[in-house]
């Protein structure tokens, strides 16, 4: 096992080799877009179980994403070549998930309920909603993502021995119906499973010498996009300073949903001794490209100083495009794919990237009309997919009789002539119903709460619930639901254009989630997953995403498209402190998503929301060396290359 590891120092450079052999206290690992920050993870890891004796299960590593967290552990499981067993890999969201299920008597002693579900985005929507009514709150007037946040950020600044949130008084309220809400129906929301193990933490010393005692190392990755709750859990966590983190400030680019990048900025004040290593050689991209994204992300400034190099080739110049409207750039961009294909890329090894989602129509039907395949990556929860959706409702339902968003959703599903009111009813009767779910159900379809048909339809539904709760495993239950349950019958009856489609969506969810796997935990763990992380692949196929959607992608041909003045930059950040600076780490981490092609687009004038937009170029084009090849349809004919020199006549 030593022999592996040395051998395995050999295969990095120096500085990953230096930040990997580090083992006497805490560490920053300043990583730059393309520098095997993964493999630097992943090497420590394996160093400190080869090398140091560390057991894989007293290692916890977290990330923020379910594919990073696979990524590192199946890197780690290839290095040493043996099974890691008990070896804590996972998001920051799924450990709080684990976190609660081993000290649910410390949950239920707060109110909550031991088997809970979790709320994903859409049902916490719809719970703030009903808060909303409740407390007369006019939700025209103020959009319940808007809410949502208020209620999401009052969280994040939640004193953690008190629980008391970070509130303006006239959302308290609100915060109150909804947190009552989520309690009434047995559920939790995405900050609760940071904020609610954060309290326990800081309340029950016991709790947290057991769980310091379970670990031996803490490793973070992508450490610039921390928020406070995760960063003060970190601080309870790793106390022994056994605590390695790598990020780059350079890619903070969610500071809008509550990544604090001024943690990663003072880390050695805040864990001392701490050592830094800064990793700036990239593997990834062409010098080119390197030198466009070096020469936009120095213009920022109080940044760590980092200029990203590479052994590799000089490449091709990056390409900027000044069209006269959306339709003179989407046609560029078409055509240009078309070429890079006969050239011998593959469509799929081609990304379209934008500032924000409503760009992207255009390009669409661009690609359309030359029938170019291709895939829109929103971002977005694979289980808001209707189909989806309606299957792990009534999975949560069985489970958790008094989950009201889930009971609204499938009790009519298939139809079985239950109404509005007498789904209502229902959902008053189960919130009243006490005992286990198999008990609950027993006895509603042996005495339904409703007359006549809804009766009948009561029964047919609590029959459901019952035959899923006898399943053994997911595999199991899911193919009761589409067989026994008549989902798939409904789907074909509904959807008969693309039922299939819709039927190999469901059977999805078993690529997932492990079809054997306990199936309450199974459904705790679906809500965090997003589409980017089902691994679904529909063959060769341009990429459509926003640039938020492709950090931690790269693709060997890259187009970023709308670089003008309100659109990227976007028009509430030129506003806000701070806004352009993130704005302009977002170009960064756009530009260094390319490997061998990099294309950068603006318009003059662009027909979005409703209206012609005429802001000018984006001040990141006019921020690009001058090396780069400018393509200025604008000018009367079109389509003439002109030099950097060129360039500085532009007017912004």
């Amino acid at each position: 096992m030593p022999g592996r590891s040395v051998n395995l120092l050999k295969s990095l450079n120096p500085k990953q080799a230096e930040a990997v052999r580090w083992c006497d206290g805490p560490e920053l690992v300043l990583a730059g877009a393309g520098s095997g920050k993964t493999r630097v993870l992943a090497a420590k890891i394996a160093w400190l179980i080869g090398e140091r004796g560390v057991s894989p299960s007293r290692i916890l590593a977290l990330t923020f994403t379910n594919r990073a967290a696979r990524e590192m552990l199946d890197r780690v499981r290839s290095l040493m070549g043996m099974d890691l067993g008990g070896m804590q890999v996972s998001t920051f969201h799924s450990f709080g998930l684990r976190f609660l299920y081993r000290n649910a008597p410390c949950l239920e002693a707060m109110g909550y309920r031991r088997s809970f579900v979790i709320f994903d985005r859409g049902d916490s929507r719809n719970a703030v909603k009903r808060a909303a009514r409740d407390l007369g709150i006019d939700i025209r007037q103020y959009d319940a993502g808007y809410l949502m946040d208020r209620i999401s950020r009052g969280k994040a600044g939640c004193d953690p021995e008190s629980l008391n949130p970070d509130l303006e008084e006239k959302w308290r309220p609100l915060y109150e119906g909804y947190q009552r809400g989520l309690m009434r129906q047995g559920a939790l929301d995405f900050d609760d499973l940071m904020i609610l193990p954060l309290h326990i933490l800081s309340t029950d010393r016991e709790v947290l010498e057991r769980e310091r005692a379970r670990l031996d190392w803490v490793l973070v990755d992508e450490y610039q996009d921390v928020n406070t709750p995760q960063y003060l859990l970190l601080r309870l966590l790793a106390s022994g300073g056994n605590l390695m983190v790598v990020g780059d400030p350079d890619q903070s680019i969610y500071g809008w949903r509550g990544a604090d990048m001024s943690l990663i900025m003072r880390f050695e004040e805040d864990f001392p001794g701490a050592r830094v290593v800064v990793l700036d050689q990239n593997y990834r991209s062409t010098s080119n490209i390197l030198g466009a994204a070096n020469a936009v992300i120095r213009r920022n400034g109080g940044r760590r100083a980092k200029n990203l190099w590479t052994s590799s080739e000089l490449g091709d110049a990056v390409h900027v495009i000044l069209a006269l409207n959306e339709k003179d750039e989407s046609a560029f961009i078409a055509d240009e794919i078309e070429r890079l294909v006969i050239d011998g890329y593959d469509y799929g090894e081609i990304a379209v990237l934008y500032r924000m989602n409503a760009l992207s129509r255009g390009y669409e039907q661009a690609l359309l009309e030359r029938s170019i395949p291709y895939r829109v990556i929103r971002g977005v929860a694979f289980f808001d997919r209707r189909e989806v959706k309606d299957v792990v409702s009534m999975l949560r339902l069985a489970f958790n009789p008094r989950d009201a968003a889930s009971l609204g959703r499938v009790a009519n599903v298939p139809a079985r002539g239950l109404g509005k009111k007498g789904v209502l009813s229902l959902e008053d009767y189960l919130a009243a119903a006490d005992g286990e779910p198999a008990r609950v159900w027993d006895e509603m379809k042996r005495n339904p709460p409703l007359k006549g048909r809804a009766g009948q339809g009561a029964a047919s539904l609590a029959v459901v619930m019952l035959r899923i709760l006898e399943t053994e495993n997911l595999e199991q239950a899911v193919n009761y639901i589409l067989q026994g349950g008549g989902y798939e019958d409904y789907l074909r009856d509904e959807f008969p254009d693309d039922w299939e489609e819709r039927l190999e969506n469901v059977l999805e969810l078993l690529s997932i989630m492990p079809g054997d796997g306990g199936i309450s935990e199974a459904l705790a763990e679906m809500a965090l997953f997003t589409d980017q992380e089902s691994g679904s692949e529909t063959g060769s196929q341009v990429n459509l995403l926003t640039l938020h959607a492709a950090k931690g992608l790269e693709f060997p041909v890259v187009f970023i498209v709308g670089f003008e003045e309100g659109i990227f930059p976007s028009a509430r950040s030129i506003d806000e402190p701070g806004g352009i600076e993130e704005e302009r780490r977002l170009c960064y981490v756009g530009m260094t998503r390319a490997r061998e092609r990099l294309y950068m687009s603006g318009v003059m004038s662009r027909l979005i929301f409703g209206g012609f937009q005429r802001s000018g170029f984006s001040r990141f084009i006019s921020e690009l060396p001058d090396d780069v090849a400018v393509d200025d349809r604008t000018k009367k004919g079109g389509g003439d290359v002109y030099s950097g020199s060129h360039r500085r006549r532009w007017s912004w």
